[in-house]
């Protein structure tokens, strides 16, 4: 990749199974070196998880965790101004994300919470192991 090329995220490995303008961000945390975007994620039918959604859903969804590792440096345009609502079952919703591409070395992710520019480690996404289908 060139220093000014973009990427969106389905082109990053590990991500391409996924859909994350149709999931949601119920949290986003940020620890020492890591940030953390705790969301109810969208699997596409290509995700070795992927079941037919049950009834009512339109989507698959896993709860899970986009974990960006090792930051060198992140900048928050919406720091401390992020608005959380309420979703129907009564848990923190932060909105979906917009966007995510890879801008050159930075991972650009944009969203209801705001834009944040974050230089680090490739993501990953985890699946929560103690949630099953939601």
């Amino acid at each position: 990749m060139s220093a000014g090329e973009t990427v969106d995220y389905s082109g990053i490995p590990g991500l391409e199974d996924l859909s994350f303008e149709d999931s949601w961000v119920l949290e986003i945390v940020r620890h020492a070196d890591r940030i953390v975007f705790r969301v109810d994620a969208v699997l596409t039918e290509s995700h070795p998880e992927f079941a037919p959604p049950p009834p009512g859903e339109q989507y698959c969804y896993r709860r899970g965790a986009l974990v960006f590792d090792s930051i060198r440096t992140l900048l928050w345009s919406a720091d401390g101004l992020v608005r959380a609502g309420i979703d129907p079952s009564g848990e923190t919703d932060l909105g979906s994300i917009d966007s995510f591409s890879k801008v050159g070395e930075a991972y650009v992710v944009v969203g209801d919470f705001g834009t944040l520019t974050i230089e680090s480690e490739a993501p990953v996404f985890l699946i929560d192991p103690t949630e099953g289908e939601r």
